[in-house]
């Protein structure tokens, strides 16, 4: 990643929204900018189909469950508001590549399932 790409921290709260033909669709709200600028309260987020481990930590957070989330920025004047990449659009067209995915503090790893989340039976 070069030196001058621009860093999103946000921390936030996703509910399933959807499946698309390369992924799957989260409804984020966010709950705290860490660091950088985002002015929106909710995006919406397309993890791949091919990446179980972000698609896991996904499905094991529901909808009342923050955690933190990085990511960088992948490029811009993006002609759709949904990208095939791990992140997401936001409303200036900026897309957002996710770099890691991060339990918040206080998370209690019993929690696995909202009423739409596509995780794995245990």
């Amino acid at each position: 990643m070069p030196e001058n790409t621009e860093i999103l921290i946000l921390r936030l709260t996703v509910s399933w929204a959807s499946v698309v033909g390369y992924g799957t669709v989260y409804r984020g709200r966010i709950k705290q900018v860490l660091s950088g600028k985002l002015p929106q309260s909710e995006i919406t987020i397309t993890v791949l189909a091919g990446d179980k481990e972000k698609e896991t930590f996904m499905s094991a957070h529901p909808d009342t469950v923050e955690f933190e989330m990085g990511c960088h920025r992948k490029g811009g004047n993006e002609p759709y508001p949904m990208m095939d990449i791990n992140g997401f659009v936001d409303e200036r067209r900026n897309s957002w590549e996710i770099d890691y995915l991060r339990d918040a503090p206080g998370f209690d790893a019993t929690i696995r399932s909202g009423p739409h989340s596509p995780i794995l039976k245990y």
